[in-house]
């Protein structure tokens, strides 16, 4: 049974390297990113299609680029394009995303197509658009295989994800109790400053005063002395 299934895998290999196609194999769940394996121009366009229905338009920027959310909206915020090298990156990838998909390019210099997909800035990512003919160049051809996760491995992932948030969560606790902290320190020093100040100038305004009151003092006891001795002035 195990020979079956190793001469079928080969010879699904063999079928795809044939044809000129990739395979890749990927954990439900995970991230996988598509690569064309060549040089993309600033101004060249690029289209991917899934089981040819395109699901990306890549025309160097964002807004005049759009991703499509596919049939059944599958892939909906699932899809990240690089603008650069137009790979095409699909997350948390589930078994309906498994199957054919393909990259075509506009080089710059052609003409009329390049204009054509352009005409309309505005990006409807509910638009089914199925492939009819080539646009552009076929680049890359890959096949996407989808293969469940053992309960181990789910258990694994899970932990991992759980761990995360409690790290985040953990940091955000942290962040938050270290700004009411620093905000307790420098509330404490700016009262410092003022008590220091305030005692600053009441200790220089009674240093100014003690002179005169030095002169009241003896003028008070010059008095006196003189009350108690009135015939010997």
């Amino acid at each position: 049974m195990m020979g079956c299934s190793f001469l079928l895998t080969l010879f699904v290999l063999l079928l795809h390297g044939v044809f000129g196609d990739d395979v890749v194999t990927v954990m439900e769940g995970d991230t996988v990113t598509l690569n064309t394996d060549i040089t993309k121009k600033e101004h060249d366009k690029m289209l991917w299609y899934f089981e040819d229905t395109r699901i990306a338009l890549i025309n160097g920027h964002p807004n005049t680029s759009c991703l499509y959310d596919g049939e059944d909206g599958r892939f909906r915020d699932r899809l990240k394009v690089d603008y650069e090298t137009g790979f095409l990156t699909i997350t948390d990838i589930r078994f309906e995303h498994a199957g054919d998909y393909e990259a075509e390019i506009i080089r710059s210099q052609s003409s009329g197509k390049s204009q054509s997909l352009n005409r309309n800035r505005k990006c409807d990512r509910t638009k089914i658009i199925q492939k009819t003919s080539n646009l552009g160049e076929t680049i890359k051809k890959i096949s996407v295989n989808v293969e469940a996760k053992t309960e181990e491995e789910s258990y694994k992932t899970e932990k991992e994800n759980r761990t995360k948030e409690e790290s985040y969560s953990t940091g955000k606790i942290l962040a938050g109790t270290c700004g009411v902290g620093v905000l307790l320190v420098v509330v404490a020093a700016v009262l410092g400053v003022i008590y220091y100040r305030r005692w600053r100038s009441r200790n220089a305004g009674m240093e100014k005063n003690k002179p005169d009151r030095l002169l009241e003092d003896q003028r008070k006891d010059d008095s006196d002395v003189s009350c108690e001795n009135p015939s010997s002035v």
